[in-house]
Order: structure tokens, then sequence, then C-alpha cells
């Protein structure tokens, strides 16, 4: 080492709020190598100069650029470059993304009644709630804060039940992420996966969520299926309409192990 002053990983991580897994992994790909690596131990040292990158890759992640195109930014090393391909993915990824989760649950306002689907391996960050509707806007933005910190804005949202000793209740917020968010931060506590396979789903109204749950654990009885969690996707359809919203069961039906 030279007389520079070093920063360890750790402390980068506690500094620049970014966990040490994707520190790891910005190095294992060449995005973002360490000032010094210690030959004896591997223990990765950075500089304050290299900050602003950290700075850089969250202000890209946030307007949905990929890892991968991130690299090419940073091989470009063209600062005007930067602000015009982030002015444009910006604007361009996020009415895609909002068109998309709206155009799905416009398809899945077409379903009636109980239905079977088989969905891809989804992944999603969660943050436990309170019952009732303050507190669980108040988590949301929890979860919204950490979000915009680490993970792009998906526009798919809702709410965990879980059963414990035969007592359903709401337990978690949850939004969900991408497999490339999913992949730097699984280790973290709140981060998981809902598997591919055949889930059963039904949708109801704001007005009905109670209800229509209530036909959900009597679906599950009746047919001796076996879960613990069960997961409310909010439908974004009408957003500028809040009051007149409508959303998704979604139970897996694979058995719980």
């Amino acid at each position: 080492m030279d007389n520079k002053r070093y920063f360890s990983i750790g402390e980068v991580s506690r500094l620049k709020n970014v966990t040490i897994k994707a520190l790891r992994y910005y190095h294992n790909i060449g995005l973002l190598i360490p000032a010094y690596t210690n030959p004896e131990n591997g223990y990765r040292y950075y500089t304050i100069n290299q900050f602003i990158y950290l700075d850089i890759i969250k202000i890209c992640k946030q307007s949905n650029v990929s890892v991968k195109e991130i690299k090419a930014l940073f091989a470009k090393a063209d600062t005007n470059y930067l602000k015009f391909y982030l002015e444009q993915k910006n604007e361009e990824i996020h009415k895609e993304i909002l068109k998309t989760a709206i155009h799905s649950s416009e398809d899945e306002l077409m379903n009636n009644g109980f239905n079977i689907q088989t969905f891809k391996d989804r992944y999603f960050l969660s943050l436990p709630t309170q019952d009732g509707e303050l507190n669980e806007i108040k988590s949301f933005d929890k979860l919204d804060e950490k979000l915009g910190e680490l993970a792009v804005q998906t526009f798919q949202y809702g709410l965990i039940y879980s059963c414990h000793h035969d007592n359903w209740k709401i337990s978690d917020v949850f939004r969900l992420i991408t497999s490339d968010d999913y992949r730097l931060l699984k280790d973290t506590f709140n981060v998981s996966k809902l598997s591919k396979g055949e889930y059963l789903t039904i949708n109801c109204t704001g007005d009905t969520e109670i209800e229509t749950f209530q036909l959900v654990k009597e679906y599950l009885e009746k047919n001796s299926l076996t879960c613990n969690k069960v997961y409310m996707f909010y439908l974004v359809t009408d957003v500028f309409n809040q009051n007149n919203h409508f959303s998704q069961f979604q139970i897996s039906l694979k058995p719980t192990l």
C-alpha cells in the first residue's frame, strides 16, 4: 500500500450504504475494482475517489439501468453521455414498466372466481407490518426508502397474510424486485423468492377483500390444501382512482415444506 487513505470494504459498506455482498459482486464482474487487494488475505480496500462511482451506480439503478449497461457506461467514461442516457432511460423504462403493470392487471381482471395460473420465479423485498391501513402505509413508506437505495421499482406490490396456529393476519408488506436485485440482496433478511409453479388466484375489489379472503380460507379447507402464507397483490389499473382499486390473492399449490 502507498500513503493514500484506504477504506476497508466494511467501512465503504457503512459510509455509502451499500452491502458488502454488492461490493464483492461489483468487483467480481469488473464494475468497481478495489484500489488495493491484500495478496495475503484477499481483503479489499477502496479510496475516497472511488466513492463517486458508487453514487453513479446507485443513480443508475434508480433509473432502472442494468448492471451490464452500467459497465458499458463506465467503459465509455463520457459524463455528458451518462447524463443524457440516464434522462432517456429514466423516462422510457418507467413508462414501459408502468404500462406493463397496467396491462397485466387489466388482463388479470378478465378472470372471474378461482383460477389456477402458472407463474415464473418472482422475487420480493418485504417488511413486517401491523394490521390496519395506517400501519400498512407507514410500512410501505419504510420499504420504499429501502427500495430507493437498493432496488429497481417494478410497480408490483401487496400484502402477505400469514397463519400461526390457525390464526390468519396481515404480517408484511412487499414489493417485487428484479432478478438482478435479488442476486445482490438475497442474503439480507427481508428478501425472498416466490418459486415458479401453479398458484390459485382470485380477484376482488377494495371493498370485498375481507369477504374474498374468507372464501380463500374456505377453499383451502374444503380442498385439504395446506399453506402458511397468502399473497395479496394490488392490481395497477386506474392509477388516478385509488378508491376503486382491485387486488388478487395468490396461493402456491406446492406442498408446504
